[in-house]
């Protein structure tokens, strides 16, 4: 259970209201109110659709620990990872979830890595012509969330803006999601 809560300036509260004060807490602790886990209905065709429960990473409102950088801030650990609050990263995770429910309508890319996706919406750049990118898997897996019955499950691994797309193979999330059916990923062809 989360039982605490981050501020947009990256300070940990308890379930009381008190500041946390210690210098390192695990992720799995902190609940970030803007990137709770929900469950979104996808519609494939006229005849079909999907239901799918969309997670987010600590990557989405963290970055990388640096000791030069980060030696007084707390720590979040991930999986034992050290990892600082980033509040570029945290300001620009506010839109995320609105992102992900636009998956149908979106740039999906394919990682040349072939470990992931990536996203981001074309028509939306920032003022440097900078798109925010989110990095996600999807697998299936039947369940149920706040009483919703599910299908697939969506993890958002990482989320920041990039100064240029990498290159990737374009797919659809209708693609995605039948070859997540097959518990596989679309391939990567250059």
């Amino acid at each position: 259970m989360k039982s605490h809560n981050i501020s947009p300036l990256g300070q940990v509260y308890l379930s009381d209201g008190n500041l946390f004060s210690e210098t390192e807490i695990d992720v799995t602790l902190i609940a970030v109110e803007h990137l709770h886990p929900h469950v979104e209905t996808f519609q494939l065709d006229a005849n079909s659709h999907v239901k799918v429960l969309i997670q987010y990473s600590c990557h989405c409102w963290t970055c990388g620990w640096d000791d030069t950088l980060h030696g007084e801030q707390t720590r979040f650990l991930d999986h034992a990872q050290p990892r600082a609050f980033d509040p570029t990263r945290f300001n620009a995770s506010i839109n995320l979830s609105n992102l992900m429910r636009g998956l149908p309508q979106n740039r999906i890319f394919i990682t040349q890595s072939d470990r992931n996706y990536g996203c981001y919406n074309a028509t939306l750049a920032d003022d440097d012509g900078h798109f925010y990118t989110a990095y996600f898997t999807v697998r299936m897996k039947k369940g149920k969330f706040d009483g919703i019955r599910h299908k697939f499950v969506l993890f958002v691994e990482s989320a920041y803006t990039k100064t240029q797309q990498e290159p990737g193979m374009k797919t659809s999330f209708r693609a995605v999601i039948g070859k997540a059916r097959e518990g596989k990923m679309v391939k990567y062809r250059s």
